[in-house]
């Protein structure tokens, strides 16, 4: 999700938090939903294939919420099953190896399942799982740790276009005259990214990188206009292919939708809203964030919920890095400039640390895993190297690609690259609150530059490699200091008189200035 989710005064996740179960690992589900002409009830068939990871495994539990249950059956047998604090428990009498759980059922989504009429007063349905929303529509081990492959068979009216995960498998006309569309994607993905959407859609073929096709699912009316808010969509996946890896799935489709947030980054299916689209706003930051959500948070996903970072912040980051690579470094820096505002005031409020637990899932979506996340990619990348941190990245993604990393996964590799441990950096950046807040100050005196480095912040102190630029009429001189205590004195020789000493003069490091006087 991108920043736009923040303003949004947003409905908590449900009371009942899926958690993760280490007991079972879902191989596949495979979906089956009857959308219907009107009404909001669905009918609802899922099968998920489940390899016991505790075994013998007396029952399987799976998270869902409402609806009636109408058959369950375990490898083609009817099964018993109870239902208590938001599971679903099915007895699976002992199984060891893989087998397939079936559950029939209808009603009314409480949520996660959006069955409404959009801006122009037309139907449509939209999946929109995040957090922990998927529960509320399909029984699910409704956590990031446990991926699987899905396919999606959707029975709707015959006007609807079906958007959904993966390639499209085939299209049936039905007895009754509904249409059947089949969507299967082979790639294990988050259950938070399992979607399917209909309504009637525009479909608007924008071209292909490489193998992938591109593809708009728009409102007829905003045909036009969202094609031109969309962007440079290619490029984007042009220039993030080049940086991690060919693009992780089989297709890409950008469809208008009636998500809660901005954008949902739902793999190969990324879900953006219909509030935004049909206006003369550019959305290319938006569609860049949600683009490099398909390598990270949707192909590497966080192992568990606090470690949401991994997917915000390196969108957050790397969308301001498209704009560096397409339109150059003063671009770049306007951008994290803006990431740094949004940062400081939310930290002037209530400060927290990057990875955090708090009381709501929906919690997580703040400004520190984000905007500072971004920024402490930012400073990894200072502290690094280009060429060091970007092939960590890539080493990152090419390790974790259709799986799960940690922070600490990312650190073992970052370390790696660097040549230098990083648990100073990630206990100050990631586990801590805060920034540094220098005063800097000058002078010169017989070929000497005097530097005084002060850290004001209340609390720790930060350990950062500062540069400090000495700027003269004839040239500039560099140099890099280490700065871990709450005063720093620092000499450079210098023939001349500089015109400016500047510290950080790339601005590097997510920080506050003042200035020597200021107390």
């Amino acid at each position: 999700m991108p920043r736009l989710a923040l303003a949004v005064a947003l409905i908590l996740c449900a009371a009942v938090a899926a958690a993760q179960n280490p007991a079972v690992d879902v191989l596949h589900y495979r979906i089956g939903v009857g959308v219907p002409a009107e009404g909001e009830e669905i009918d609802a068939r899922v099968e998920l294939t489940v390899m016991p990871v505790a075994k013998p495994l007396a029952t399987l539990d799976l998270d869902f919420i409402g609806y009636t249950i109408d058959e369950v059956t375990v490898d083609g047998q009817p099964a018993p099953f109870t239902r208590e604090h938001g599971q679903l428990r099915i007895a699976t009498g002992g199984k060891s190896e893989t087998f397939r759980a079936s559950v029939r059922y209808h009603g009314k989504p409480s949520d996660g399942l959006i069955i409404r009429a959009n801006k122009y007063g037309r139907r449509g349905v939209f999946a929109d799982n995040w957090p922990n929303r998927a529960h509320l529509w399909f029984p699910s081990v409704d956590h990031p740790s446990d991926k699987a492959t899905v396919e999606f068979i959707i029975d709707a009216p015959p006007a609807y276009e079906v958007i959904a995960n993966g390639l499209r498998v085939g299209t049936a006309t039905l007895p009754d005259g509904r249409k059947q569309t089949h969507w299967s994607e082979s790639m294990p993905i988050p259950v938070h990214c399992m979607v399917f959407g209909a309504g009637g859609l525009s479909v608007v073929g924008v071209g292909s990188v490489e193998d992938t096709e591109i593809t708009y699912y728009l409102d007829p009316e905003d045909r036009d206009a969202g094609v031109r808010q969309l962007g440079r969509t290619r490029q984007m996946v042009r220039i993030f292919s080049t940086m991690f890896g060919p693009f992780p799935y089989e297709k890409l489709a950008l469809v208008e939708s009636s998500t809660r947030y901005g954008g949902m980054e739902n793999a190969t299916a990324i879900f953006l809203d219909e509030k935004k689209i049909g206006g003369n706003v550019s959305l290319e930051p938006l569609v860049a964030h949600e683009i490099a959500h398909q390598w990270f948070g949707d192909a590497v996903t966080q192992n568990e919920w606090s470690d949401v970072w991994l997917s915000e912040g390196f969108a957050s980051y790397f969308e301001a890095v498209f704009f560096e690579r397409a339109d150059g470094r003063e671009a770049f820096l306007a951008h994290m400039r803006g990431e740094r505002e949004i940062y400081l005031k939310a930290n002037r409020e209530k400060p927290r640390p990057v990875y955090d637990r708090p009381a709501e899932l929906m919690q997580l979506l703040s400004a520190f895993t984000y905007e500072k996340g971004a920024w402490v990619l930012h400073m990894l990348r200072g502290v690094m190297g280009d060429g060091p941190f970007f092939a960590a990245v890539h080493e990152y993604y090419m390790r974790h690609r259709n799986g799960n990393a940690s922070t600490a996964d990312l650190r073992a590799i970052m370390e790696r690259h660097a040549g230098q441990p990083l648990g100073w950096f990630f206990k100050q950046w990631i586990f801590e609150a805060g920034h540094p807040l220098y005063a800097f100050a000058w002078k010169w005196d017989a070929g000497k530059v005097a530097v005084t480095i002060e850290q004001r912040q209340t609390g720790a102190l930060f350990r950062m490699p500062v540069v400090v630029e000495v700027r003269g009429n004839a040239r500039v001189q560099r140099e890099t200091v280490l700065v871990d205590e709450r005063r720093e004195e620092i000499e450079f020789a210098s023939v001349e008189a500089p015109t400016s000493v500047v510290m950080d003069p790339d601005e590097v490091i997510l920080k506050e200035m003042v200035t020597a006087e200021e107390r």
